[in-house]
């Protein structure tokens, strides 16, 4: 009004009912209304943004917007698309000539386990600084992006949150492992080589995978990626393969030597570039202290770890090892055998150059005492001798035969191992009983008979198994 009086209405017809109802100015018309001048687009400010942050409309020829201008990625809700970030569009090709960014990362809904989504009203959105303060920013952060795949809702648990946390200890426990060994130049470490150059592989593989990963803004892909290859792969593998034994005399690990050092010091130092961008303070704290720095260095400006040649050979080598160190640590929990118990591992291969490189970690690792290469009879008293009693377990068309001779009760062996004979025999016949049925076997996909008939052969295979060591034991 042209007293200085301000009406808030949609337009000039309601703002005149507003007068003459609210103010009771019945004589005023429209004419005597004016609109404020001053008044912009609720989103008017917000589409200039990526202009107008560097002053880009004022000085459009200015470093920074020549530097920044355009963007590749912006990550925005969906719900937002219209209002927001087509407009930032049209004001790019309008004042700037092309568009502000290259791609659009939409995240999802941040909701709770029961699938509502946060809110004040219902309650149920924590409090992010009680949440940092239970569990660490990084803890936060990595619990969010554990329930974060790419283009759907949050699904928040503070489990994963937990997770998160759990995830930085195992960091840092390790760490404080690694930094805790004292090195001996004098220790040849050429027994910890293969392990090295297992790792190093398995390292650049996931490299390549989170690249892809990242190439397809699959951030929580990654994550997890990253996840395993620093609990599994790292810690609870590669440093088991390596690190020194423990001096029951002193009560501290015997010293390392200084090239399994080094090369450990190095993945150290690369895994905790990879992880920086889900954990971006545990992994500086660390990077500053696994090496002497420079004034002003720091993880955020040091060069992404890239990925270098993959040696699949030794990929499979190792998931080799890794299979025969769980069965030989599955049969001493079955059999109730002591860790400290040495065992002695028969093998019956046609290619026992493949694990010979192997023996020297499988003794470590699962504490056989011995090696042995056997013919065609497993436990054929020429091969083994006469005092042979013990269990097998098959890894493909090879078979592993543990001596267990004064170590389990053979009446109770007998009868497991009936047990385990009558099961194997109902699930080939079943799998018999398929295959025989001339309707499945014209309906079904050439894929899906193949796999029924390689489960047949790990039946019957697993069944000679176990009928020869009920010879084995007298049975």
């Amino acid at each position: 009004m042209q007293d200085g009086t301000v009406i808030v209405a949609k337009n000039k017809h309601e703002a005149l009912e507003k007068v003459q109802h609210e103010k009771l100015l019945f004589a005023m018309t429209e004419a005597d209304l004016t609109q404020d001048e001053d008044v912009l687009d609720t989103w008017f400010s917000s589409w200039l943004w990526p202009i107008s942050v560097f002053d880009g409309l004022k000085d459009p020829n200015n470093a920074d917007i020549n530097y920044y201008y355009p963007t590749n990625d912006l990550v925005t809700a969906p719900e937002i698309l219209f209002f927001w970030v087509a407009r930032m569009i049209i004001a790019g090709y309008e004042y700037r000539g092309e568009a502000p960014f290259k791609n659009v990362y939409l995240t999802g809904i941040v909701r709770d386990k029961l699938g509502r989504k946060m809110s004040k009203s219902l309650g149920n959105s924590p409090d992010p600084l009680d949440l940092i303060e239970k569990y660490g920013a990084d803890g936060v952060r990595t619990g969010m992006l554990f329930s974060s795949a790419a283009g759907n809702d949050l699904m928040f648990d503070e489990k994963l949150v937990e997770q998160g946390r759990n995830f930085s200890n195992k960091i840092w426990n390790a760490f404080r492992l690694v930094k805790g060994w004292t090195v001996n130049e004098s220790i040849d470490g050429t027994t910890n080589q293969l392990a090295i150059n297992w790792f190093e592989s398995k390292l650049n593989t996931t490299l390549i995978q989170i690249e892809d990963d990242f190439s397809k803004f699959r951030i929580s892909d990654a994550l997890q990626a990253v996840y395993k290859l620093i609990w599994d792969d790292f810690c609870s593998q590669y440093l088991e393969l390596i690190k020194p034994a423990f001096d029951t005399a002193t009560g501290t690990p015997q010293p390392i030597d200084s090239v399994t050092y080094e090369a450990t010091i190095n993945f150290f130092e690369r895994l905790m570039g990879l992880a920086h961008p889900f954990m971006p303070f545990i992994t500086e704290e660390i990077w500053q202290d696994i090496r002497d720095r420079k004034e002003g260095d720091s993880i955020c400006i040091a060069p992404f770890p890239k990925a270098g040649i993959v040696d699949t050979q030794i990929l499979t080598d190792f998931e080799t090892l890794f299979d025969i160190i769980s069965n030989v640590r599955n049969i001493r929990n079955a059999k109730q055998i002591s860790p400290k118990t040495e065992l002695p591992l028969a093998i019956k291969t046609a290619t026992p150059k493949r694990f010979e490189a192997l023996e020297s970690l499988v003794q470590k690792m699962a504490n056989v005492s011995s090696f042995s290469y056997i013919g065609e009879n497993i436990a054929g008293e020429s091969t083994l001798g006469d005092s042979m009693l013990g269990v097998s377990f098959l890894l493909k068309s090879d078979e592993f035969f543990i001596n267990l001779a004064g170590e389990i009760d053979v009446e109770q062996e007998i009868a497991a191992t009936r047990k385990e004979l009558e099961y194997n025999i109902g699930f080939r016949d079943s799998v018999l009983k398929k295959l025989s049925n001339e309707k499945f076997v014209a309906n079904a996909k050439p894929e899906v008979i193949e796999r029924e008939r390689q489960k047949l052969a790990d039946a019957e295979s697993k069944i000679q198994a176990l009928e020869q060591r009920l010879k084995d034991l007298g049975a």
